[in-house]
C-alpha cells in the first residue's frame, strides 16, 4: 500500500466522522463564520463535497452536479452519504497507474499527475474540515474535535 491510499483512506473516514457530527447540529451552527468575509458552515461543508466531485470530474471525466448548500442537519444526510462515493472513487483511482491526467478548467486544458490530483483532495477536504470547527467555535457551538480525526486517530481506528 502506498501512502496516497492510506491518506485517502483517513480521507474517507474523516470525512464520514465530520459529515456525522454536523448532523448533530442546531441549525443556527450552518450560518456559523469564522471571520464575516469567510463563507458559513453550510457553505463549507457544500464546498468539501462540490471538490470531491471536481476532483472526481479531473480523474474520470464525470461531470459536476449542482448541490444543494445545508442548512440544516438533515440536508447533512445525504451530503455525507454522497461524499462517501466519491471518497470510494478517489480511493479507487489511487490503483490506477501513476502519469498525467488530462481535463479541462475554466481556463481550458489541464494536466496533472494523477497524485497531484489524490493528494490534494486529501488536503483540500482537511483545510476546510479546519475552517469548519473555526466557524462552529467562533459561533459559540460544539462541533467536531478535530484531534479525533487526525491520523493518529484513524490508525487507532484501524486497529481495532
Amino acid at each position: 500500500m502506498d501512502n496516497t491510499t492510506r491518506a485517502l483512506r483517513h480521507l474517507a473516514w474523516a470525512d464520514h466522522q465530520f459529515f456525522a457530527a454536523l448532523e448533530g447540529l442546531p441549525d443556527q451552527a450552518f450560518a456559523a463564520r469564522y471571520a464575516q468575509q469567510h463563507w458559513h458552515v453550510g457553505q463549507l461543508a457544500v464546498h468539501i463535497v462540490g471538490a470531491a466531485e471536481w476532483y472526481r470530474y479531473c480523474l474520470t471525466g464525470t461531470p459536476w452536479t449542482e448541490l444543494g448548500e445545508p442548512t440544516c442537519g438533515a440536508d447533512i444526510v445525504p451530503l455525507r452519504a454522497y461524499l462517501a462515493e466519491l471518497d470510494a472513487t478517489l480511493l479507487a483511482e489511487a490503483g490506477q497507474p501513476e502519469g498525467l491526467v488530462e481535463f479541462a478548467d475554466e481556463d481550458g486544458p489541464r494536466k496533472a499527475l494523477r497524485s497531484t490530483i489524490l493528494t490534494q483532495a486529501c488536503h483540500h477536504a482537511a483545510e476546510h474540515r479546519a475552517q469548519i470547527a473555526c466557524a462552529l467555535d467562533a459561533g459559540g457551538f460544539d462541533g467536531p474535535v478535530l484531534d479525533d480525526l487526525d491520523l493518529w486517530a484513524f490508525e487507532r481506528f484501524e486497529r481495532q
